[in-house]
């Protein structure tokens, strides 16, 4: 049974988000603020956590900020603002997903259960081409491990499962939309250019330079794919 953190300092949207995600059969942990939320997670480990951004105190960036220093542990943000911006600062410090008050229920137990489906499915996924290798980048499906020259990199799900997909196909130009339908297996409304940061992110672990990457390469007008001769 998944554990889900729910941080909101708004007591009427932390009790409709337990009753919905416990309805489904998770057991939850809550937090009214950063501070409270750190606490946890520094002696337990949730499988996820919903993470609002307007927090007192440590506010939901920061926290973002520094659960991704130490743990791969999927994050949605909830946001009332409605600026793309800030929506994209919190993908860039490591949210996998996130949403805009006010919001549906039933639209964040579906993200729940697709990031948390998406971790399982990688760490159990399994077949003929479980290892692929191109120039000196490893990608393990079976032990759900990256390196490059010998080298481990840590990677979220997420990022995971983007490298395997542009790895399955080196040379092949992938749009912003073919990766959404591959990966998300959804359509999210005005999200399509906010793969960008899940792409910077994984340049980031990945690149000696990630402002002139190597490996995964920007087709101009198309969207990315993975160098087949790094």
């Amino acid at each position: 049974m998944s554990t889900v953190l729910v941080v909101d300092d708004e007591p009427i949207v932390r009790d409709v988000v337990v009753r919905y995600l416990r309805r489904d059969g998770y057991e939850t942990r809550e937090a009214a603020t950063g501070d409270e939320a750190r606490r946890i997670l520094e002696t337990e480990t949730p499988e996820l956590v919903v993470l609002d951004v307007m927090l007192p105190g440590t506010d939901g960036l920061e926290l973002c900020r520094w659960i991704r220093s130490r743990s791969e542990v999927p994050v949605i943000m909830l946001t009332a603002r409605g600026d793309e911006a800030d929506r994209i600062v919190g993908l860039e410090l490591g949210a996998d997903d996130y949403l805009a008050k006010p919001f549906s229920p039933r639209e964040l137990e579906y993200r729940v259960e697709a990031l948390l489906q998406r971790g399982q499915s990688v760490r159990q996924d399994g077949g003929d081409e479980d290892r692929m290798e191109i120039g000196d980048l490893v990608v393990d499906k079976r032990r759900h491990e990256v390196a490059r020259g010998g080298a481990r990199i840590d990677l979220t799900p997420l990022e995971f499962q983007i490298l395997e997909l542009l790895a399955s196909e080196p040379g092949r130009a992938w749009s912003r939309n073919d990766l959404l339908d591959r990966v998300w297996s959804t359509e999210y409304e005005g999200y399509q250019r906010n793969i960008d940061p899940h792409i910077n992110r994984l340049r980031k672990k990945l690149e000696a330079d990630p402002k002139n990457p190597h490996y995964v390469l920007t087709v101009r007008g198309v969207g990315y794919k993975l160098n087949e001769n790094p």
